[in-house]
């Protein structure tokens, strides 16, 4: 039989599991393992580890949609929005599994809302950044972006198994 903390653990890391999906897609993870840690200076490695991959991700975009000069500045909000959507996910996520008291199913779930609410949150601000990035990109940038977003909901949804 597990412990209330085991129990209490692996419900933090389905619900970052099921919360994390776009955030992630952003960091270039379909389907990140989130290890919650258990210490608020636990949480910093991973921290690390997630600014790291979500500045890649940037990276990465930048150089695939050819962004220009007269490009940055819509550029420069969008990779700011995943930057910060990255820290606020990170936080809520260190704050909530670094709890070591156990927690009843009421609470789990009332954090898997807050959680989730906070996802669809970041999602919403990233859209609408990437709405204006989008609108300023040329025909050839909308196709490079076309096809990398579609070849990422394609992996992601092959993970998935479907």
């Amino acid at each position: 039989m597990r412990s209330i903390t085991t129990t209490y653990l692996s419900a933090a890391i389905l619900v970052a599991a099921l919360a994390l999906p776009v955030v992630a897609w952003a960091a270039g993870d379909t389907a990140p393992a989130v290890t919650p840690p258990t210490t608020s200076a636990a949480a910093e490695p991973a921290a690390v580890g997630q600014r790291e991959r979500v500045e890649q991700r940037i990276a990465d975009m930048h150089a695939t949609l050819h962004i220009t000069a007269s490009q940055e500045a819509q550029w420069d909000s969008f990779s700011q929005v995943m930057l910060d959507n990255a820290q606020a996910m990170d936080t809520a996520i260190g704050k909530n599994a670094s709890t070591t008291t156990p927690r009843t199913a009421k609470e789990i779930m009332d954090t898997y809302a807050r959680i989730a609410e906070l996802h669809a949150q970041n999602v919403q601000k990233l859209s609408n950044a990437f709405d204006t990035l989008y609108a300023g990109l040329t025909a050839d940038q909308k196709k490079a972006a076309d096809e990398m977003f579609a070849m990422k909901a394609l992996e992601h949804q092959q993970k998935r198994g479907g």
